[in-house]
């Protein structure tokens, strides 16, 4: 399991260059560049090339990449162009706001999503069944920035219930919870009833119910037991999407969070915060599903077995 775990963070160096190559790529292919937001008026020639030095845009993009590389390799993720302050603590800042979101979005999703989905499997091809795959349908083809916007429509200018945007109270935080985990239960309700329903094949589950066994602790601790491997997996990568940051949400909230950051940066074309931010949301994303796998390994005793059995052959060889 050790090296298991040792591999997957080794993969983390390509998958970094990738990115930042590829975010920096497009900035560059992007029209318009940090200089363009200073140029004013009054600037002649002179002073216009004297920002191009001194931000690097006289450089070649290959040159100013390896450059950014150089640094981050030290340990050094940069400033922001725009404001000058450090990138690593402009995303720390923002992350407990992004973190905030996406656990209560998360948390509301799957209380919706677990019961709905047990519910579907044990109704299924009924009237109920049809409703509930009816409401995963409208989650999974709308998207969450028209929910969002509809939701700011309705409750913050026409009702107004809510606040329009982030304010500190816990009003601002019940329109983007639902918007995002509207979204999020309607994938881990589809996931969790194809789950249940290819677990309710098994032999063994009839033999329990042959054997008198209450259906309601079949269905705790038998096919819920056996059929979290998917569950999992998709709460896992629902979980790594939203704390890598909901960009779209935090954007139509105005939300302080690390998506509205990234967006920021990116039509400030603030190049040196864009790739740090993606860097540090890269990393993030890339840990939580090494966390979802060592999960599996605590969950499922095969999959832990198999760890097992993998050590045994080594001493033995």
């Amino acid at each position: 399991m050790i090296r298991y775990t040792i591999n997957r963070i080794l993969w983390l160096i390509p998958i970094l260059i990738c990115v930042s190559f590829i975010i920096f790529g497009l900035l560059e292919l992007a029209p318009g560049s940090i200089i363009d937001t200073m140029i004013t008026e009054e600037m002649t020639t002179e002073d216009i090339e004297i920002l191009k030095e001194k931000y690097g845009m006289d450089k070649p993009m290959i040159y100013r990449y390896g450059l950014y590389m150089w640094n981050l390799l030290h340990g050094d993720l940069g400033t922001s162009q725009v404001t000058g302050l450090p990138i690593f603590e402009m995303y720390m800042s923002r992350w407990p706001n992004t973190l905030m979101l996406s656990l209560s979005s998360l948390v509301v999703g799957v209380l919706i999503a677990i019961p709905l989905g047990i519910f579907a499997a044990k109704y299924a091809g009924t009237i109920w069944d049809n409703l509930t795959t009816g409401f995963t349908m409208l989650g999974l083809s709308m998207p969450a920035f028209w929910l969002g916007l509809l939701l700011l429509i309705w409750f913050a200018y026409r009702i107004r219930i809510f606040p329009a945007g982030y304010d500190g109270t816990w009003k601002c935080f019940v329109m983007p919870v639902i918007a995002n985990g509207f979204s999020m239960s309607a994938t881990i309700t589809r996931q969790t009833r194809s789950a249940i329903l290819e677990v309710n094949r098994k032999d063994y589950l009839r033999t329990a119910r042959a054997k008198g066994v209450p259906e309601r602790q079949v269905t705790r601790k038998h096919v819920l037991a056996n059929a979290w491997i998917p569950i999992i997996t998709q709460i896992g990568l629902m979980t790594a999407m939203t704390l890598a940051g909901s960009a779209v949400i935090e954007a139509v909230y105005s939300w302080p969070g690390v998506g509205y950051m990234l967006v920021d940066a990116i039509s400030r074309r603030d190049v040196t915060m864009a790739c740090g931010t993606v860097i540090l949301t890269a990393t993030l994303y890339v840990l939580i599903l090494l966390v979802v796998d060592i999960i599996y390994a605590v969950v499922d005793p095969r999959i832990r077995a198999q760890y097992t059995s993998g050590k045994r052959k080594r001493r033995t060889a």
